[in-house]
């Protein structure tokens, strides 16, 4: 599946509303699909948000890896995911 970041948010809407009854979802009411929607999008700007170093070091924009940094953040990210349950 791709996902253009550059599309229109109506012609995004309708590439997911696609999917999604082609995967049998016929059922969902217009009230849910706004709401999976909305929920995809976040987690397709989480993925870019993450991925952005990888297209960046691909491109030549590397700097040194710094450990302690990483180490903080896997922290973090490890304390609020506790405090999301």
């Amino acid at each position: 599946m791709s996902v253009g970041v550059s599309e229109s948010p109506i012609h995004a809407f309708y590439q997911f509303l696609g999917r999604r009854l082609d995967g049998g979802d016929a059922d969902l009411t217009p009230e849910q699909s706004v709401h999976e929607f909305r929920l995809y999008q976040e987690e397709v700007a989480r993925f870019l948000r993450e991925t952005e170093p990888a297209a960046q070091s691909r491109r030549g924009e590397t700097r040194p890896l710094d450990v302690d940094a990483v180490m903080l953040r896997v922290q973090q990210r490890l304390q609020q995911q506790a405090g999301d349950r």
